[in-house]
């Protein structure tokens, strides 16, 4: 004849009822334990909206799919901690391929890589959204980005008793490209 259980043991039941809610492992996207030493500036999931703030997909925008707390925006160093950190490949060094028995590395001779990368940053039509965009700008230019090209518009609305005038100027400022010389 067969042992019957009486269900959940005297041990089990008292871990229920008396463990406090630390002791429990709630997971919120973010290990207790340093998991590496990069910053969220390395993350592919990291969205710049502003010059000062980082907003992540996960914690900002799919927060509940995720099921993680949601964050208006994110401190630089939560990478060093969240189990969804996953690096950008581009600023990764890649050392597999640079291994000595390698027959990739004896046959290649030169290696040429080129990576775009595009960004669009918009700012609300607010009285600061020009301050703002010239300290974005300056910004970038302090970090060595080059201006290409540079489009100004200005609107002027001047009314007279009977005559309405609406006078619009546009102006591109660019960077002429030398010629190409084909040998």
């Amino acid at each position: 004849m067969e042992k019957k259980s009486l269900g959940r043991g005297l041990e089990e039941i008292s871990d229920i009822f008396l463990s406090t809610s630390r002791d429990k492992k709630v997971s919120d996207g973010f290990s207790q334990v340093k998991l590496r030493e990069e910053n969220c500036s390395a993350c592919i999931r990291v969205v710049n909206e502003s010059s000062d703030e980082l907003k992540c997909e996960i914690f900002t925008f799919e927060n509940d799919a995720y099921g993680v707390s949601h964050m208006d925006t994110i401190p630089i160093d939560n990478a060093n901690y969240c189990d969804y950190f996953e690096p950008n490949i581009s600023e990764c060094p890649d050392s597999n391929i640079e291994s000595e028995g390698s027959d990739l590395t004896k046959n290649m001779r030169e290696v040429e890589e080129k990576i775009t990368m595009q960004k669009k940053i918009t700012y609300p039509n607010t009285p600061n959204a020009q301050k703002n965009i010239l300290r974005s700008l300056n910004k970038f230019l302090e970090k060595n980005y080059s201006i290409r090209s540079i489009e100004l518009t200005k609107i002027d609305n001047s009314s007279e008793p009977g005559m309405k005038k609406c006078m619009e100027e546009e102006i591109t400022i660019s960077i002429k490209e030398p010629p190409s010389i084909i040998f």
